[in-house]
């Protein structure tokens, strides 16, 4: 800038004024240091502060691609049903009272209050079976016959209660998609407070 002329002229976006087309040709020239222009040119060689931020972005996903490539392989079948992305980002679930985000983590893990589970580790004083005489698992929850009766003014109510573990599945899915929903799902339907203790 201090051997040349140079002048700033702020354009809003392609509407024919003179110049443009030929700044945005310029620009891309310029951006591209492989281009012939710039062979003999040592500064179109060196690296700007955007194209090391865009660089540096780049090596960052894929090294985060990479480790959750090599971690989702080892994870319990149990938690890679729920296909949850990987977050660098703090999660909406860690918002929860620790009593609902317990919940979570237990269904999405299968490590909890479910009758295989106490099977597993032997818990001989474990109650293995919902009040409505079904097995505790961790989908039972929208599958409970009982579940409806507090769902009448609920917004996100299926049409009818899920007919097999896919539909289950799918609707605790759109459920914990958002956290607060699940929150306020327990609040209202007291699945653990009332029918399932």
């Amino acid at each position: 800038m201090q051997t040349r002329d140079i002048r700033i002229k702020w354009s809003p976006g392609h509407m024919g004024i003179e110049g443009n087309e030929e700044a945005d040709a310029l620009a891309g020239r310029a951006a591209n240091p492989l281009h012939p222009e710039w062979s003999d040119e040592p500064m179109a060689r060196q690296s700007t502060i955007c194209g090391i931020r865009s660089l540096a972005r780049d090596i960052r996903k894929t090294a985060i691609a990479t480790w959750w490539g090599t971690v989702l392989p080892k994870l319990s079948g149990r938690y890679r049903k729920w296909a949850l992305p990987y977050e660098v980002k703090p999660l909406k679930e860690l918002d929860l009272p620790r009593a609902t985000l317990h919940r979570l983590l237990a269904m999405r893990t299968g490590h909890g209050d479910f009758d295989w589970y106490h099977a597993k580790f032997k818990h001989e004083d474990a109650v293995l079976d919902c009040s409505c005489g079904m097995k505790k698992t961790p989908d039972h929850l929208v599958h409970c016959p009982k579940t409806f009766r507090y769902l009448w003014n609920w917004p996100f109510k299926p049409k009818r209660p899920p007919r097999n573990q896919s539909e289950g599945w799918d609707y605790l899915s759109r459920l914990q998609a958002s956290p607060k929903d699940f929150e306020k799902f327990l609040k209202i339907t007291r699945f653990y407070s009332g029918i399932c203790t």
